[in-house]
């Protein structure tokens, strides 16, 4: 049997259901299929309060009543010192804490309720279409199931690659796996969620706020294979210094928690952590799988308004991907290089030995000023209403990130006209006062643009 879709979504988490439901709403006609199981995570996944316009804009609203529950009141950590340090959480500042499971049914359900055909229990076979459209080849219950759609989509998670994607691996952070299990907290009346750094690698200790609490080690693989996943476990709890010390529990779910990007081989469109996985030291991932779903099915819509061709708008998404990929990893390798009392352990000694990448600090320049020899026009796609649509940008040709359409609100094109003939920035501030899209800068934001202009390499000061 061959069924014909314009959409196939492939991936029934939250990131595939996103999509799925964004493209029915904007009059695609799309089938979603997942295999029946969890695409990966931990059982209550935190969102931060910052997320609030995000859940607006997608419509999330009613799944916080029935998913989700306000965060902690307090954040606990210990790290960089034995000591563990407990803070009162403003109400305005507690976020959410999502019951992923009834997240991932939630959001399955409002996909059919907006006319999204879903099909659970179907396992992928073979290697998605490169091309970005075709047949894919399912197997439910011992029975083949072919779809043939015109665009594809792959929201398959974490832990996915090849054979099942096109892709291959560019950029990884040491390999972690995530141990969990839902304990009885009754005894603790502290609804405080905590991390803390311990020799095995850290612990997150996460309380549902109805007696029970999640409690997960993120450690090294090859230690829990060369010590066996009980000594491993055990011995991370007895180091802990707040709930999780001494709980009486064995992990009941390992899940990859590599943070991880994958560059696209044809013309798939991919999204959530099937093309970028980040270390779930943010606590972020699960908005960031929200956000990706988003992007994503803007650009399936633009390619589908043959706004764009596809090529076109995997490269976009590639690129959206790489400078989130990117900051994430900035900040957590940030974190692992704060702590230094178990230098010696597998876990650490991995991160440790990671590069510490600074981000520099803009200076005002002085100098003259000419554009970047490998400079290059290149339009960055930004959303207009249920589409992506390209405005004038710039990047370094051997960059792999978006392009830059803009700098303080000034447009970089206005930028590079104002300093085409390489004067000295006296008589720029001069010139800067009759265009009118400089009008309103002062010598002081303006010197300050000018200067974010040259930290990200796009002007040169001489």
């Amino acid at each position: 049997m061959v069924i014909e879709r314009e959409v196939l979504v492939v991936g029934g988490g939250p990131t595939g259901s996103v999509v799925a439901t964004l493209l029915a709403q904007w009059g695609r006609d799309v089938l979603l299929i997942g295999d029946g199981g969890r695409e990966g995570g931990l059982p209550i996944e935190t969102v931060v309060p910052s997320a609030a316009d995000t859940l607006e804009r997608l419509g999330l609203q009613d799944a916080l009543g029935s998913c989700a529950s306000p965060g902690p009141l307090r954040h606990g950590r210990c790290w960089s010192n034995p000591t563990l340090e407990l803070q009162d959480v403003h109400q305005d500042e507690r976020g959410w804490r999502f019951r992923r499971p009834d997240l991932d049914l939630w959001l399955r359900d409002r996909a059919r309720h907006t006319g999204v055909e879903v099909i659970e229990g179907a396992r992928a076979r073979g290697t998605l279409c490169p091309s970005g459209g075709g047949e894919v080849l399912f197997e439910q219950n011992g029975e083949s199931l072919v779809v043939d759609a015109r665009l594809i989509i792959a929201a398959t998670g974490r832990s996915s690659g090849p054979p099942l994607l096109p892709v291959a691996t560019r950029h990884r952070l040491p390999e972690m796996i995530a141990l969990s299990a839902i304990v009885d907290c009754g005894d603790t009346d502290e609804d405080a969620s905590v991390i803390e750094a311990v020799a095995e690698g850290w612990i997150w200790w996460l309380p549902f706020g109805d007696g029970r609490a999640s409690v997960a080690l993120f450690c090294d693989p090859s230690e829990v294979r060369a010590r066996g996943r009980e000594e491993v476990w055990k011995s991370a709890l007895n180091q802990s210094q707040g709930a999780a010390r001494g709980i009486d529990a064995t992990p009941t779910r390992g899940t990859l928690a590599t943070a991880r990007i994958h560059q696209s081989d044809g013309g798939l469109l991919i999204a959530g952590d099937a093309i970028s996985a980040i270390d779930p030291l943010s606590s972020q991932g699960l908005e960031k799988a929200l956000v990706s779903a988003e992007e994503t099915a803007l650009a399936a819509q633009t390619t589908l308004l043959e706004d764009a061709d596809l090529e076109t708008m995997v490269d976009q998404r590639q690129r959206w991907e790489m400078r989130l990929f990117r900051l994430h990893r900035h900040q957590a390798v940030a974190l692992y290089h704060a702590e230094t009392r178990f230098g010696e352990h597998p876990f650490w000694a991995a991160r440790h030995q990671l590069d510490a990448d600074s981000i520099q600090v803009a200076t005002r320049p002085t100098g003259r000023l000419t554009p970047a020899a490998e400079l290059t026009e290149e339009p960055r796609w930004i959303r207009t209403g249920n589409r992506l649509a390209p405005r004038p940008g710039i990047r370094l040709s051997h960059s792999d990130e978006e392009s830059i359409d803009q700098v303080g609100q000034v447009p970089t094109g206005v930028l590079l006209d104002l300093i085409g003939d390489e004067l000295p920035m006296r008589e720029l501030q001069q010139r800067a006062a009759g265009i009118p899209a400089l009008i309103d800068q002062s010598p002081a934001s303006l010197a300050q643009i000018l200067g974010e202009m040259c930290r990200l390499e796009l002007l040169i000061e001489n």
